[in-house]
C-alpha cells in the first residue's frame, strides 16, 4: 500500500508542474477515452494517447528516474498527453495492464534489409492493414525529418 501512495504523490507532483489549460485538456483526453494501450511496469507507465494526428502519441513516465516523455511537439514541461496518462493512472488504474516493460534496445534491421522490394512492399501493406497508425506515424516522422534536414 505504501508504494501506491508514493506513486500517487509522484503523479500528483507531475500534474502540479503542468499549466492549468494543459491540465484541463489532459483531463478531457482521459475522460474521452484517448488513453490507449496503457501498461504499467515496475517503476514506469507507458501508453499511447490519441491526439490530433492520425496516430497516437507515445507517452512514458519513469518514476525511478523522475522523467517523462511524449512524442508530441509540445515545447512546455508537461504536455496534455502526459497529463492524460497521469490522470488515467490516478483515477482508472485498471486501464494499465501489468507488463514487464522492456528497455529500449537497438533495432536489428538486417532482416528488413534482406527483403526484396516486393517483399518489403507486401510487409508495408500488411502493416497498413493491421496497424495503420504505426505506418502513419513512421511516415509523419520521416517527412518531418526531411523538412528539418532541408532547413
Amino acid at each position: 500500500m505504501r508504494e501506491n501512495r508514493a506513486v500517487r504523490l509522484e503523479l500528483q507532483t507531475l500534474l502540479d508542474l503542468a499549466e492549468e489549460p494543459i491540465l484541463e485538456r489532459g483531463k478531457e483526453l482521459f475522460l474521452r477515452g484517448a488513453v490507449l494501450e496503457a501498461a504499467r511496469g515496475r517503476n514506469r507507465l507507458q501508453a499511447r494517447v490519441r491526439g490530433s494526428l492520425p496516430f497516437p502519441y507515445r507517452v512514458e513516465i519513469a518514476f525511478a528516474k523522475g522523467e517523462w516523455s511524449c512524442t508530441c511537439p509540445y515545447p512546455g514541461l508537461v504536455c496534455k498527453h502526459v497529463a492524460a496518462v497521469a490522470f488515467a493512472a490516478l483515477e482508472a488504474p485498471e486501464l494499465f495492464a501489468s507488463k514487464k516493460l522492456g528497455k529500449d534496445s537497438p533495432i536489428n534491421l538486417e532482416a528488413l534489409q534482406q527483403l526484396s522490394d516486393e517483399e518489403l512492399y507486401r510487409f508495408l501493406q500488411r502493416l497498413e492493414a493491421e496497424r495503420p497508425e504505426l505506418l502513419y506515424e513512421f511516415a509523419f516522422h520521416l517527412l518531418n525529418r526531411r523538412e528539418r534536414d532541408r532547413e
